[in-house]
């Protein structure tokens, strides 16, 4: 993996597990004051020693599967970037080009996520208004 996809990848990681971890503060009914209550233990989604999703931050089922799917789009960006590690991503999972976060791509040559697309075409629209407007101006 080239240096500067290794960036990418891990500024993608800290934002997943920057999220992940304020949903489980806000949103999960087993989070007491940075204990899990069912185990009298320490919250292993909101533990300090944990900083990556690889090293076992989130080991709490009840978070994977009743939580997290509250948030689609990290629920996505978290099995997307597990199964990324272990090189089992599904067929057509792609990386959007703008904010390379990952999604499924609706056509073959969709390039951006939902967010980034609407955007992305507002931004080549100005473009090429830009270059009708300069061509349309009159030869003094």
């Amino acid at each position: 993996m080239a240096t500067a996809e290794r960036i990418i990848m891990s500024k993608l990681d800290d934002q997943i597990m920057r999220s992940t971890k304020q949903l489980a503060r806000k949103e999960c009914s087993y989070y007491a004051a940075g204990f899990c209550l069912p185990d009298d233990c320490p919250c292993h989604v909101l533990n300090p020693a944990y900083k990556t999703i690889y090293d076992g931050a989130v080991n709490c089922d009840h978070f994977i599967f009743a939580v997290q799917p509250q948030q689609p789009e990290l629920n996505v960006a978290f099995w997307h970037e597990i199964y990324r590690e272990e090189d089992e991503v599904g067929k057509g999972w792609k990386d959007c080009v703008r904010c390379h976060k990952p999604f499924l791509p609706a056509s073959n040559r969709q390039r951006y996520c939902a967010e980034c697309g609407a955007a992305a075409k507002q931004a080549r629209s100005r473009e090429k208004q830009r270059r009708y407007r300069e061509r349309q101006k009159p030869l003094v």
